[in-house]
């Protein structure tokens, strides 16, 4: 594989980290009501980069894991 090709495919790939993180943790998280949860879970599926950077710098730090069960 071409090193330009290969240097293309991560760049386009990287952002997506925090956006598939953020997808599997918040359901995995307690918030203050689901209204919260759903918005959240919105905003990371509908801006992918900024919705995930966006819950991970302010939101779950004011969340608790659920309790395994």
């Amino acid at each position: 594989m071409p090193f330009k090709l290969l240097l293309v495919i991560v760049i386009l790939a990287l952002p997506l980290i925090p956006t598939f993180w953020a997808i599997l943790d918040i359901p995995k998280r307690r918030f203050s009501s689901t209204q919260k949860k759903m918005l959240w879970f919105m905003a990371v599926a509908t801006l992918p980069f900024l919705g995930a950077i966006l819950y991970i710098a302010f939101a779950r730090r004011h969340t608790q894991p659920l309790e395994a069960v």
